[in-house]
């Protein structure tokens, strides 16, 4: 039996095993069973068994374009008007992390949240008080389950692949999760990845890390994120330092309002030879080092992941060569022109908004300064469009100066708003090549679907006659088509 078999049939008894149980006893979910283990009909149980008007799951996922909402309401209870008072108010629990308890006009909403998931019940005006404790401990539960689920499904998955067949982030989330049950800690994977081409006569930039495992004690907001240069784990998983044993934070505060774990951090290097590929970060359970047959498991689990890293990463390599444009790092014109044709789907158009952009001057700024600066001030220019959009975006490098960005279910004000942001951006941060100054700026043609054409194909066109009005109207601007 394949390993999806195993866990489809793991998640059926479950989650049968808790229905009976719950209408026999009424008690919460046992400690050892998780609600991620439960298929989907597990909100409608949860909220029968309390009586309950509603149970809300809300989402904000790195890898989506946008939030993600789960509910089961009694609608003959519930107005429209209700509901969206209720789904207001778990969006904003989710966003502030917020829990508690919230008296409505519909009844009392119990919600908790989390690491960018918000869980909620909503109970009527006559629910026994005295169970309070019960909801409480099933909404936690719900809430770990709701965080839990992506990185069990991607368990899953890689499951059914050969080892050679690993991706990076599978890799890492193997070792995070056997590591997290090995040493009772939470657990953090970083891999230490190619840099993107650098300018000619400039200095090699170092190596990104990037986190691709967390354990299901830790914030899934961290997955993909890229720490800074200068933070203790970067410089273990780029082989600068060894293995270390600290205080604070290891990441560099690359998540900004993270909840910082207290205590001590173990971090290790990820090795072949004497080569490091990454680095785990590991709070061990109150702060000592582990020993024994603890250390041992942990020093196997670390030399065999180390060579399925770099087997990963070097087919990350490949993959990326074919689709990325090697000196911006954004995406090439082939893998641009692929993805947004994948958004259309079948039936009807997708929303969302093109932006085209080029850059001002940029054959008297190459003639000038040289090519090599030419090079520099695209990498310049890129690295600023990627800052300036939105999680689910995608930019990308289309032409020599030219530049893309797709802004996925936008409307043609927000794809105006993103490129002027992107271009006061670009006006306001200096750029030099060896100590020359050189204004930089850009011009923009925005596009939407359905509010410009009816058709994602025909944005394109769109867009790059916007921009050709706005080169043609003094540079340095923003056009929208259609105007």
């Amino acid at each position: 039996m394949t390993l999806v078999a195993l866990v489809l049939a793991a998640l059926l008894g479950a989650g049968a095993g808790w229905a009976a149980a719950r209408r026999r006893s009424g008690l919460a979910i046992a400690p050892e069973v998780g609600p991620h283990l439960l298929p989907d009909p597990a909100l409608e149980w949860l909220r029968r068994c309390y009586g309950a008007l509603g149970v809300w799951v809300a989402e904000l996922d790195p890898h989506e374009e946008g939030p993600r909402a789960e509910r089961i309401v009694d609608a003959e209870r519930l107005s429209v008007s209700q509901v969206v008072a209720v789904d207001r108010r778990l969006e904003r629990a989710r966003d502030q992390e917020q829990s508690g308890a919230e008296r409505m006009d519909s009844g009392t909403l119990m919600f908790r949240a989390a690491s960018g998931a918000a869980v909620g019940l909503l109970l009527p005006a006559d629910f026994d008080a005295g169970r309070i404790e019960l909801v409480e401990a099933d909404l936690r539960r719900l809430l770990e389950g709701v965080r839990r689920r992506p990185q069990v499904i991607a368990l899953a998955q890689a499951g059914t692949q050969e080892a050679s067949l690993e991706s990076t982030g599978s890799v890492g989330l193997r070792l995070a999760y056997q590591l997290e049950r090995a040493l009772d800690a939470q657990v953090i994977v970083a891999a230490k990845e190619e840099p993107a081409e650098h300018p000619r006569d400039s200095l090699e930039p170092l190596p990104p890390v990037r986190i691709v495992g967390v354990s299901g004690r830790g914030d899934r907001r961290l997955l993909d994120a890229v720490v800074p240069e200068i933070s203790d784990i970067a410089r273990v998983a780029r082989g600068e330092v060894g293995q270390l044993m600290m205080e604070g934070d290891p990441l560099g505060g690359v998540v900004p309002d993270r909840r910082q774990r207290p205590g001590a951090v173990m971090l290790l290097p990820i090795l072949v030879g004497d080569e490091a590929f990454g680095a785990v970060a590991i709070w061990p359970a109150g702060g000592r080092e582990p020993i024994g047959a603890a250390l041992a498991e942990l020093m196997e689990a670390l030399a065999n992941a180390g060579p399925r890293l770099a087997r990963a990463l070097e087919a990350d390599k490949r993959a990326a060569h074919a689709s990325s444009d090697r000196l911006t790092g954004l995406a090439n014109r082939r893998k641009f022109d692929e993805l947004v044709g994948q958004a259309e789907p079948p039936r009807g158009p997708r929303a969302g908004a093109l932006v085209y952009s080029d850059l001002d001057r940029f054959k008297l700024l190459n003639d000038t300064l040289g090519h090599p600066a030419g090079d520099s001030a695209l990498v310049h220019f890129a690295r600023i469009i990627q800052s300036q959009i939105r999680g689910g975006d995608l930019a990308a490098r289309i032409g020599g100066e030219e530049f893309a960005v797709w802004l996925p279910k936008a409307d043609l004000e927000t794809g105006f708003r993103i490129a002027e942001r992107i271009r006061l951006r670009l006006g306001t941060t200096p750029w030099d090549w060896n100590g020359r100054q050189w204004p930089l700026s850009a011009s923009f043609g925005v596009a939407a679907c359905p509010e410009t054409c009816p058709a994602l194909k025909a944005l394109p066109a769109q867009a790059d006659a916007a921009l050709y009005v706005a080169k043609n109207s003094g540079r340095n601007r923003v056009e929208r088509a259609g105007r």
